[in-house]
């Protein structure tokens, strides 16, 4: 039992590659003059010029997990996130998911970025989800990465007890227990291992609390219900494995979406086939194109 839960816990864990927890790289210094809104629940690493694109990871991960899809997507202007007690960041208190999703709002409005991409996963692409349905004017084209709008089953009891199990898995593991689950179970959820490893140390950097937290907000945070609002266009990129069929049954519910599922890809699958991962986010965008510039 402990061991499922293991796996249930981190079915919403990261997504992309290690960036330094700054707020804004140097070339938007003026901007910041303009945006005095400094967000709590994530820092951000901004990096390159033209179409605003955010990346928002997963659970106990850094945003270094991008650093492949950054590099990929030159000619976009990438906003990298790392949430609040994730990968060493200092955690905060209340609902991860969902002040960052109001503070994600805040921070496109504060930056004015014109319906910028948003591309989430397990968490990350939850919280993207979120985002899309409660501000259905203010992002453009969505990309969600082997991530569900509810972990509930329907059953109050069973859920609630799954809710308390998986938050207690990571918060109240000692020192030694935390640094071995992460090493045991994060590996486990990918079919490449060796390009997960480098960044295993910052996930073992995060807070527990904030870690079994999130896991909590998810489990009694239902979606299912807002997808409908959603009216941006929506790529779905699932894994390989036995929960894609109730992703794809949550993804149904948004009125223009997307689904591909990469053959043999574990829960990271950026990692597992970045070839087929970056083609179908290629695909995507191309037929989802910037609306031209008003001059």
């Amino acid at each position: 039992m402990r061991w499922l839960l293991s796996c249930l816990a981190i079915a919403l864990a990261c997504g992309g590659p290690h960036v330094d927890a700054t707020t804004t790289s140097p070339t938007h210094a003026v901007a910041r003059a303009d945006a005095p809104f400094s967000p709590t629940a994530f820092a951000v690493e901004v990096s390159g010029h033209g179409r605003p694109i955010i990346f928002i990871p997963g659970l106990g991960c850094p945003g270094a997990l991008w650093h492949d899809t950054v590099a990929h997507l030159d000619g976009y202007e990438s906003h990298v996130l790392t949430l609040a007690g994730f990968g060493g960041r200092p955690a905060i208190d209340g609902p991860l998911a969902a002040t960052t999703r109001a503070e994600l709002a805040r921070y496109v409005r504060d930056r004015k970025l014109d319906h910028p991409i948003i591309v989430g996963h397990s968490m990350g692409g939850f919280i993207a989800y979120w985002l899309a349905a409660a501000e259905p004017d203010l992002v453009g084209p969505t990309i969600v990465v082997d991530s569900a709008a509810a972990l509930a089953t329907g059953d109050p009891d069973g859920d609630a007890a799954a809710a308390r199990q998986a938050r207690a898995l990571w918060r109240d593991a000692s020192d030694d227990q935390f640094a071995q689950q992460v090493r045991d179970i994060f590996p486990s959820m990918t079919a490449r291992p060796d390009r997960l490893a480098p960044l295993l140390d910052a996930v073992a950097r995060s807070d527990r609390r904030a870690m079994g937290d999130a896991i909590y907000e998810q489990y009694t945070t239902d979606l299912r219900p807002l997808l409908a609002q959603i009216r941006s266009p929506v790529l779905v990129v699932l894994a390989d494995g036995a929960l894609q069929d109730g992703m794809r049954a949550h993804a149904a519910k948004i009125p223009d979406h997307t689904v591909v599922v990469v053959p043999g890809a574990k829960h990271f699958v950026m990692l597992d086939d970045p070839d087929r991962f970056f083609s179908a986010v290629d695909r995507f965008l191309a037929q989802h194109p910037a609306a031209v510039a008003k001059l």
